[in-house]
């Protein structure tokens, strides 16, 4: 668990920790300075809690990505799950993974749906994130920038083995200057493959003023177009960029591990983004083209590149086919 200044929910989010049916080994808490009254309440609870409960105070501010990386290396146990300090675990939550990981050989990363809910934790019916069939999907399935919410995964502890507490590549949203520690973990799960989704929801996500993500409202088609059509080649110029910078980082970590099976997958994987910097500087240039040839020209190299209709890797599917064909034909708007 990462903590900041998360006293007004945390005692909801610990007590559904004490409520699970299939208790954890341990909770590790990363305190990353909080000013309120967060570390009384660990304490408190630490007092009563039916397993140990180590908490570590950052030395300096980490942020939340570094500090839920750094707390999980302090880990003991051979699965780690992300706990976020404000919202509440479903009784089953612990109990469905086990059994998933007891039932899937080689499984490299469990992922788990919630419920998406207010402040007050009054469900919207509806089930989230919810974009995976469940069930074990392979190595290069998922699209290079995919995520799944770090409260709703428990990770192979190995995985953390190779991450070295000092670099981490750029992350392919904008506002946040390194990947967060639930994409990184997505990023190498993805590589390895052992990724296995389950249905059944297993925590409720609260959604509030204070929280880092967004609310998920549901927009309506005319928001969505709009949103499309303000986008710029400068945008995939940028995500170019990241899956280049995603390249090279995965070319690392294929030099780190000493498991050769992996150095393959994450070599692979380092391929697989070096594909995709080229399709995104494909797409900048459709999105830079003043003439209409030029337009044309970038798109039929992304079709016949694979880049809307091929490997999940890189495959950005027919909405973004459908959305580049019409930017083609009537230019910037």
């Amino acid at each position: 668990m990462a903590t900041f200044n998360g006293a007004k929910f945390l005692p909801d989010q610990l007590r559904s920790l004490r409520d699970q049916t299939a208790h954890p080994l341990e909770l590790v808490v990363g305190d990353d300075g909080s000013s309120d009254c967060t570390i009384k309440i660990l304490d408190e609870f630490r007092k009563c809690a039916p397993f140990p409960v180590h908490i570590h105070q950052n030395e300096t501010t980490l942020g939340h990505g570094r500090n839920f990386l750094s707390t999980a290396q302090r880990c003991h146990g051979d699965w780690i799950a992300f706990c976020d300090q404000d919202d509440v675990w479903l009784p089953n939550k612990l109990a469905d993974a086990a059994r998933a990981i007891e039932r899937s050989s080689g499984c490299s990363m469990v992922l788990q749906n919630a419920w998406l809910c207010d402040s007050l934790l009054n469900s919207r019916n509806q089930k989230f994130p919810n974009t995976i069939q469940s069930g074990l999907h392979g190595a290069g399935r998922q699209y290079g920038f995919w995520v799944w919410l770090g409260f709703l995964q428990t990770v192979n502890q190995r995985i953390f083995q190779i991450w070295d507490n000092k670099t981490l590549p750029k992350n392919y949203f904008p506002k946040y200057p390194e990947i967060s520690h639930d994409k990184w973990t997505c990023m190498i799960a993805n590589a390895i493959g052992g990724i296995v989704v389950l249905d059944e929801p297993a925590a409720l996500y609260r959604r509030h003023d204070a929280a880092l993500t967004g609310d998920y409202r549901q927009k309506s088609l005319g928001e969505r177009i709009t949103k499309a059509r303000s986008v710029a080649s400068d945008h995939y110029d940028f995500l170019a960029d990241v899956a280049g910078d995603c390249s090279h980082y995965m070319g690392l970590l294929s030099q780190r591990t000493e498991n050769p099976k992996w150095a393959l997958a994450l070599h692979e994987s380092s391929c697989d983004f070096a594909r995709l910097k080229k399709t995104q500087q494909l797409r900048a240039q459709l999105y830079a083209g003043r003439r209409f040839e030029d337009r044309l020209a970038s798109f039929f190299v992304i079709l016949r590149e694979r880049g809307y209709f091929g490997s999940p890797f890189t495959a950005m599917g027919s909405h973004s086919a459908a959305k580049d064909a019409l930017r083609v034909v009537f230019g910037k708007t």
